[in-house]
């Protein structure tokens, strides 16, 4: 028999970015180099800066890096207020409607399609499609496999959004983070207004059955062009010999950028490459029969993922985050579990693997003038029991990352702020979580 299945969706967003308290984003007198005319344009102590001399102060007007000529972050703190030139709603509407068809054309052919159409006030329309099939070689083993396409449009947030903090690199206070595409920060040095994302996705597997052992094993890839991503840190500086990082100063300054002098890096989202993931996913379970003792299901889930660019991305990322697009996550990844029933009771215990990978910076002898750190196989274990007090409640009791496993500290100086490993990773680094929960069931 065939089944036939429709249906639409309309869906309306909004993203709003609201103004600070003013003294939050202020450009306060510090925001400028010599806010109180202690020296002369040709670096000699002016008058207000002989009387500070002369009462003890320690200025020389003749040295750039005295604290005289450094201006400090605009703002109250570290994360500045947003300022109304930030400010706004950023809405839009949509809707899409879809239709899936699936049949069994004979006793061991099911085939299935899907055709969906999306309409964006912002970004136009698009149609997109899915085809699968599955085909039973014999009674313990299937092929499967599907093709298709996608297609995402940039979400108001990653149009909108800002995310500003004050640094202290040099022990100088700096603004850099994050801009909105078309704001005019992020436009000044080049931003242009952010394009949908399209996707052709294969996928291609089996699954078998061999006693009671399951197993299913499937590749798959996913091509994306036109991938959203924020840029590589833009340098700023007001140092004329500082090169790029003074012609992005200039760019800003030019542009009426307040605080434009606070500014240390700027970066924002943009269509930045086309990308490649490719991989595999095994999956295999066996039941244990107890009798009266109980039951156990013993499962394993593998995967590796392999990550590759497939147009140039030097325009937008620098060597670093290449290097760590490809090689910062695990390539390999397991869960091993063991689920164990008897009676009202049950027991879970499960291994998680994360294979090795590799984080890079800057500063380096190696490619590219790099640095490398080599993270090893890492392990987290999680226990978890359960009994079913009664029809209505149950307890639970258990640990994730029972033994409190952390990875390996940074060496390379990679993180700021304090942070010694890495929150950017799919590696947990949290340390241990322990909890009892009770849940009711009315």
């Amino acid at each position: 028999p065939a089944v036939f299945a429709f249906g639409g969706s309309y869906m309306a967003e909004s993203y709003e970015v609201v103004s600070g308290d003013p003294a939050s984003y202020a450009v306060g007198p510090y925001a400028a180099k010599d806010p109180w005319d202690l020296c002369n344009a040709d670096m000699t102590a002016a008058p207000n800066g002989l009387t500070a001399i002369a009462g003890g102060s320690t200025l020389d007007c003749s040295n750039s890096s005295d604290p005289v000529y450094t201006a400090v972050g605009v703002g109250s703190n570290g994360f500045p207020g947003n300022s109304p030139q930030f400010i706004g709603t950023f809405e839009r509407e949509s809707f899409g409607i879809f239709g899936e068809l699936s049949a069994e054309f004979t006793d061991k052919l099911f085939m299935q399609g899907a055709l969906r159409y999306e309409d964006y006030e912002d970004f136009g329309s698009e149609i997109v499609y899915q085809v699968a099939g599955r085909y039973e070689f014999s009674d313990n083993v299937a092929f499967r496999g599907s093709v298709g396409t996608g297609f995402r449009a940039p979400t108001p947030g990653q149009q909108g959004t800002i995310n500003v903090s004050t640094r202290l690199p040099d022990g100088v206070p700096i603004a850099q983070g994050l801009f909105p595409p078309g704001g005019p920060v992020a436009a000044a040095l080049g931003a242009t207004g952010l394009k949908p994302e399209t996707a052709q996705n294969y996928t291609f597997g089996f699954t078998a059955a061999f006693g009671d052992l399951d197993l299913t094993i499937d590749y798959y890839r996913i091509d994306i062009d036109d991938r959203t991503n924020a840029i590589s840190p833009l340098t700023v500086s007001t140092d004329p010999t500082s090169g790029a990082a003074f012609a992005n100063f200039q760019a800003l300054d030019s542009a009426g950028v307040a605080g434009a002098n606070t500014i240390g890096a700027v970066q924002y989202f943009t269509n930045a490459f086309d990308s490649r993931t490719e991989g595999f996913d095994i999956v295999a379970s066996y039941p244990l029969d107890f009798g009266n003792a109980g039951t156990t299901t013993l499962s394993a889930a593998m995967n590796y993922t392999e990550n590759s660019f497939e147009s140039d991305p030097s325009q937008f990322l620098n060597s670093e985050n290449q290097y760590d697009f490809i090689n910062g996550d695990p390539q390999w990844r397991g869960i091993f579990t063991g689920t164990y029933n008897v009676g009202d009771f049950s027991l879970v215990a499960r291994l998680s693997w994360f294979g090795e990978a590799t984080n890079s910076n800057t500063g380096g002898t190696g490619p590219n003038g790099l640095r490398f750190q080599n993270l090893p196989n890492f392990f987290q274990t999680d226990l978890e029991g359960q009994w079913q007090i009664n029809d209505m409640l149950r307890l639970s009791v258990g640990g994730r990352n029972l033994l409190d496993a952390f990875p390996d500290r940074d060496t390379i100086s990679d993180f700021c702020c304090g942070r010694i490993y890495s929150s950017g990773t799919v590696v947990p680094w949290q340390g241990g979580y322990y909890y009892a929960r009770l849940r009711a069931d009315f």
